[in-house]
C-alpha cells in the first residue's frame, strides 16, 4: 500500500497542468484526455486525504472510523468494502432479469429487488447516522437555518433543535438508544456507531418491505429546507 505522499505525487503527474484549478465553466472545453487526467488526479487526492485519516487514526488505536472498518482502508474509491458502482450495477442486473422479474401480463408494474437497494442505500447512511449523533453530542445541532449565503431572507431559528428517526421518534426518548447511553464501558466514539446501527435496524424491521427512504435521521434544519423548496413550488 502506497504512502499519502506517494499517492498525492502520482495525481500531481497524471494532472501535471494542474486541471483541477479551472474553474467548473472553463472544464467543458477540454479534451477527453485532459478530462480523464483531471478526473484521475482529483480521485487520487481525495484518496490521498482519506488514506492519511485512517493512518494517523490507526495510530490512536482506533478500529474505525465513520462507521467503516479501517481495515477495508479504501474509502472515497469503488473499492471500499463491497463497493458502490459495482454494486449497484449489480441489483440492476438482477432487477433487468424477465426470469427474476417476469412482466405481468394483467397490466401491472413488474416488480424488483426493493430490498436490495434498500440494503445499499443503509450502506450510505449509516455513516451519516454516525456522524449526525457525534455532531449532537459535541458541537450540537444547528441553531439557526439559512438556504445559502445568497438567500436574503433572514436565518430562521431552530429552537431545541435535535434528532428524530424516520418512525418519529425522538432519539433523545427512545429507551433503545438510551440503553446504548447508559452504558459505562463504550467510549462515545462506539456509542455513535451503535445507536446509528441500532436506529436503522429499529426503522426497517417496523417498515413495510417496499418502504422508500432517502435518510433515517433528521432534524430541524432538514424540515426548515423541506419548507424553503415546497415555497419555492408555490405549495
Amino acid at each position: 500500500m502506497k504512502s499519502p505522499e506517494e499517492i498525492e505525487a502520482l495525481a500531481n503527474r497524471i494532472d501535471h497542468e494542474e486541471l483541477w484549478r479551472l474553474p467548473g465553466m472553463r472544464r467543458d472545453s477540454l479534451t477527453p484526455e485532459q478530462r480523464d487526467r483531471l478526473d484521475a488526479g482529483v480521485y487520487l487526492r481525495r484518496y490521498a486525504i482519506d488514506r492519511f485519516t485512517v493512518l494517523e487514526e490507526l495510530k490512536k488505536g482506533a478500529e474505525y472510523i465513520r462507521g467503516y472498518k479501517l481495515t477495508r482502508a479504501d474509502m472515497c474509491t469503488d473499492a471500499r468494502g463491497c463497493g458502490d458502482r459495482e454494486w449497484h450495477r449489480a441489483i440492476n442486473a438482477y432487477a433487468d432479469d424477465r426470469n427474476a422479474f417476469p412482466v405481468p401480463t394483467d397490466g401491472r408494474a413488474r416488480d424488483w429487488p426493493r430490498m436490495m437497494y434498500a440494503a445499499k442505500t443503509i450502506a450510505d447512511e449509516v455513516p451519516r447516522m454516525i456522524l449526525l449523533f457525534e455532531r449532537e453530542r459535541t458541537t450540537g445541532l444547528p441553531e439557526t437555518f439559512k438556504m445559502c449565503g445568497h438567500d436574503p431572507r433572514p436565518a430562521k431559528k431552530l429552537p431545541d433543535n435535535h434528532l428524530r428517526c424516520g418512525l418519529g421518534v425522538e432519539c433523545r426518548k427512545c429507551p433503545y438508544l438510551a440503553a446504548i447511553d447508559r452504558s459505562e464501558k463504550m467510549p462515545p466514539e462506539a456509542k455513535d456507531e451503535a445507536k446509528a446501527w441500532t436506529c436503522a435496524t429499529h426503522f426497517l424491521l417496523e417498515s413495510k418491505p417496499d418502504v422508500f427512504f432517502e435518510s433515517i435521521l433528521r432534524d430541524k434544519s432538514d424540515d426548515a429546507f423541506d419548507d424553503r423548496i415546497a415555497e419555492s413550488f408555490g405549495i
